[in-house]
């Protein structure tokens, strides 16, 4: 069947990252992206898949690219329709309503709505989307469950509803003996010396300044640690962040990397990977990445984060340096034992049972067969 993927963007996020899996591993179905705003990280990576991807470059909202939109719709006559992200939804799922398509599926990821944590346009969207939620869409995909309880309450079609977490390619992500040697190796890092990280963009909702802290309380105990950060922004030239190491007198034990794709080089290469997120996280990619290479986890409860975990690592609260100082401390101190050995094995078990991507396109496929034997 064709299916024609309406995004807001193609730059670096879960979700742009999801539907390139989807693309890159559903050869069953013909894809078609169009990109609301333009290109992105992931527009090569497609085009390279031989997708073909459509940009309209709208930084504001156009009438004239929006009656584009619905004629390249006609034009295209795709079996389904499948929006992600609230603008996306919101744009591409009125276009193709206008554009006589039927088969018109949703994809919610966001997971807080609060005011000041949430763009006030979002939240205005959002409210928009859940009248029409009973109109447009056959079914409303949501990533995470906490984000399917907030769109329940917000007043979204709870019939429509239907959670479908990510799914990741084990074949690509698994634990590799040689470069996690090679990884310390390059940072000059001793073998006995614990790698932790954390790989997330620099941005508020991240919270990179309760990790340094939390790292700063476990440095006061005179505990041997490496720290790296790993993101788009998260370099020396971070002023915030560079102040705030210093500050903490952790120049030593922490290094800025910036951007790096390498996520199998990276997730390998750590002895833990801690996210360390405040709010606004759906179904943290990261986490799952780094399980799939034996990394075990310590994670905020943001998110379904907790729920990818289980009981393989260490859950906190969100804004609580101590209690992350704690957890840190304790995985620190298991390193090297046999439990750790077993933990790190059921961590990569846990995303193999749930998460595996063959789960995944399975259910995205039993949702496109339904929405197309209701129309």
């Amino acid at each position: 069947m064709k299916i024609i993927h309406i995004i807001t963007g193609l730059s670096d996020g879960g979700a742009e990252h999801t539907l390139y899996k989807i693309c890159k591993s559903d050869t069953m179905n013909n894809h078609i992206v169009v990109s609301i705003k333009g290109r992105g990280k992931y527009f090569s990576l497609l085009k390279k898949l031989g997708i073909k991807v459509y940009c309209l470059n709208i930084k504001f909202f156009s009438i004239h690219k929006f009656f584009y939109l619905i004629k390249l719709l006609r034009t295209l006559k795709p079996h389904i329709v499948q929006t992600w992200l609230v603008h996306g939804d919101f744009i591409g799922g009125v276009a193709a309503k206008l554009a006589g398509i039927k088969n018109i599926i949703w994809n919610v990821r966001y997971s807080n709505l609060e005011i000041g944590k949430a763009k006030l346009t979002t939240i205005i969207i959002i409210k928009l989307l859940t009248k029409l939620s009973f109109v447009i869409p056959k079914f409303i995909v949501v990533v995470s469950k906490k984000a399917k309880k907030i769109y329940e309450i917000e007043g979204y079609d709870k019939k429509k509803l239907k959670f479908i977490p990510n799914g990741y390619d084990l074949s690509i992500l698994k634990f590799n003996k040689f470069k996690k040697l090679s990884f310390k190796k390059n940072f000059r890092i001793k073998k006995q010396i614990p790698l932790i990280g954390n790989v997330a963009r620099y941005d508020p909702k991240k919270d990179h300044l309760n990790l340094l802290n939390a790292l700063s309380l476990v440095r006061s105990k005179n505990i041997d640690f490496f720290c790296i950060f790993v993101g788009t922004n998260i370099n020396n030239n971070n002023t915030d962040l560079i102040s705030e190491i210093k500050r903490l007198k952790l120049s030593n034990f922490v290094k800025l990397l910036g951007q790096n794709d390498d996520i199998l080089q990276i997730m390998n290469g750590l002895d833990i990977h801690i996210q360390s997120s405040s709010y606004g996280e759906g179904f943290p990619n990261v986490v799952a990445e780094a399980m799939a290479c034996e990394t075990p986890c310590i994670v905020t409860d943001v998110g379904d984060a907790a729920f990818i975990v289980g009981k393989t690592g260490w859950v906190v609260p969100p804004r609580n340096s101590l209690k992350l100082a704690k957890k840190i401390e304790k995985a620190l101190i298991e390193i090297g034992s046999k439990n750790w050995n077993k933990r790190c094995h059921n961590t990569r078990l846990r995303i193999k049972k749930n998460f595996d991507i063959s789960k995944m396109l399975k259910s995205y496929n039993k949702i496109w067969n339904k929405t197309l034997n209701e129309s």
